[in-house]
């Protein structure tokens, strides 16, 4: 049986689009917070997730499926995007999870977005993920790791800022498609024009909100 997770997170980040998949799921036991939430959703429960913060949380208590895995293999009515064009941002915390890779650009191909990959960074070579992952490339960058850490949100505003403008330049102002939190809001504080998976499923995306 599987129970969706919602991921607070996201909730908060895109009201509109969560609203959307609590009601395409609404077959599903819906839980509440992944960190709190300590309901016993009947036997054998698989955990339905959008959030690899909620996916690290949950590992330890039960099985986990990717949300976007659940929604290619269900084969469910998908919004027609042609026209839209992305350049998909993939995420650092799922490069050892080529089912969601292939599943994200499955359920892109089904509603007919043009997809591009971002050069050197796609699927399991992704060095990004918003604030909380660095990898620097830049050799000016390599002293920056070593005095504050491997997380970018552990350095100091200005710091944190320009690594966001440096990873949002890589897109040229084109439209990004992230299937992450940190992901989205990185790359949207660094300039960059993001929509997130969910909201091209279910059709709650508009360039011009």
């Amino acid at each position: 049986m599987y129970v969706y997770y919602p991921s607070c997170n996201f909730t908060a980040m895109r009201p509109r689009a969560a609203e959307a998949l609590a009601r395409l799921l609404k077959d599903l036991p819906q839980a509440g917070c992944c960190r709190v939430d300590r309901t016993v959703y009947g036997p054998d429960p698989v955990g339905l997730y959008l959030c690899q913060a909620c996916r690290e949380t949950l590992e330890p208590q039960l099985p986990l499926e990717s949300l976007w895995v659940y929604l290619h293999e269900l084969d469910v009515p998908l919004p027609d995007w042609s026209g839209l064009s992305v350049t998909v941002q993939d995420c650092w915390r799922d490069r050892e999870h080529p089912e969601i890779h292939r599943a994200v650009r499955e359920l892109l191909r089904k509603m007919h977005v043009e997809t591009a990959e971002l050069d050197g960074e796609a699927r399991e070579r992704s060095v990004f993920c918003g604030d909380l992952h660095f990898e620097p490339h830049q050799a000016e960058n390599r002293d920056l790791l070593a005095q504050y850490g491997g997380s970018i949100y552990q350095m100091p505003e200005a710091v944190n800022a320009q690594l966001m403008r440096e990873q949002a330049e890589k897109f040229g102002g084109g439209l990004v498609l992230t299937y992450c939190n940190r992901c989205t809001r990185g790359l949207e504080r660094g300039g960059a024009r993001a929509v997130h998976l969910a909201e091209l499923v279910t059709g709650t995306y508009s360039e011009h909100e």
